[in-house]
């Protein structure tokens, strides 16, 4: 490290990037660019893992920005995949291009010949929450010192990720309808807005399904209203059942479902809404006079129907207006 580089200004510099809190994230910017600047590689990247989709990572933060690079990645490519699978550290202060796994992330990757390779996960309380990959040219490789700083950097990075999530947790609790737990109309539209810019980078379709419920209102005259409110939580943990990290779920009007997913996981949505019908079927059982619902279902489809979630969303509406 340099002179002017002590490390009590370090811990400064790092605690003035994750301090910055806004909408855009500044933080997933100006992290990887200090992390250049202080070591003097090539690249920076922050990357982000879902237990829930044990299958892919997602690359939060790069400095430069690479362009044509996907930002979910499969855990099973690339060098950076690897340190993710397998939770340790891989630090190689050259990178043989003779080997099979000389890719960073993909094999289609705009990062040709990279000389070194650093990856540590980013463990908090032994669980993954992410990982810091650094990229260097040829004769670019970390020394000792920087090496003994990035050490508890990770820890407070780990920190930080998650920390950041239980924000997120509680914005996202605030747009929840309280009826059913689930994003009420707003929420959704613009969870789906970010899901279908997911999509699009990844060249994939996606499929919009309604589920509405009619009978509610009925019902309600007839029991109580913890009954009909224990019915639309029924509803709701049902969907949330088969939902994988890739779902996005709403209740954007009373009884109206909204459940956007990738279209190779249609045969999962079947499933839910087969046994959404049956728990429809049980509450209008005979002993529960009233309670005959009726239940319909339309789609739109991405991007044929619409490449922005509200275009998506008024198209199947229209069309569930239409029966």
């Amino acid at each position: 490290m340099e002179d002017n580089q002590d490390p009590f200004s370090l811990w400064r510099n790092v605690e003035e990037i994750l301090s910055s809190r806004d909408p855009d994230s500044r933080w997933l910017r100006a992290m990887p660019a200090f992390l250049l600047e202080l070591t003097g590689l090539s690249w920076a990247f922050l990357t982000e893992y879902y237990h829930a989709d044990s299958q892919h990572y997602f690359i939060r933060g790069a400095y430069p920005e690479v362009s044509g690079l996907s930002v979910s990645q499969s855990v099973e490519l690339g060098l950076a995949g690897w340190v993710h699978g397998h939770e340790t550290p891989l630090l190689l202060n050259s990178v043989n291009t003779k080997e099979n796994i000389t890719f960073i992330f993909s094999r289609s990757e705009p990062i040709k010949k990279p000389g070194s390779f650093y990856g540590w996960p980013l463990i908090y309380k032994e669980s993954l929450v992410g990982g810091l990959f650094l990229v260097g040219g040829k004769n670019e490789t970390l020394d000792p010192e920087v090496l003994s700083f990035i050490a508890p950097l990770l820890l407070r990075l780990a920190a930080h990720v998650n920390h950041n999530r239980l924000l997120d947790r509680v914005t996202e609790l605030k747009g929840l309808d309280p009826q059913t737990g689930l994003p009420h109309r707003t929420n959704f539209l613009d969870r789906l807005e970010r899901l279908l810019s997911l999509m699009s980078v990844q060249n994939r379709r996606l499929r919009l399904r309604l589920l509405s419920v009619s009978g509610l209102g009925r019902y309600s005259l007839n029991h109580s209203l913890e009954d009909t409110q224990n019915l639309l939580r029924t509803i709701s943990s049902q969907l949330l059942h088969f939902a994988t990290e890739s779902w996005e779920l709403g209740h954007v009007s009373y009884g109206l479902f909204a459940i956007a997913v990738p279209e190779e996981q249609i045969p999962d949505l079947d499933k839910s809404t087969y046994v959404l019908k049956k728990i429809l079927n049980d509450w209008s059982s005979p002993g529960r006079a009233g309670s005959d619902f009726i239940f319909h279902e339309q789609e739109a489809s991405f991007p044929e129907d619409g490449v922005k979630a509200e275009e998506l969303l008024e198209n199947a509406l229209t069309r569930l207006a239409k029966g």
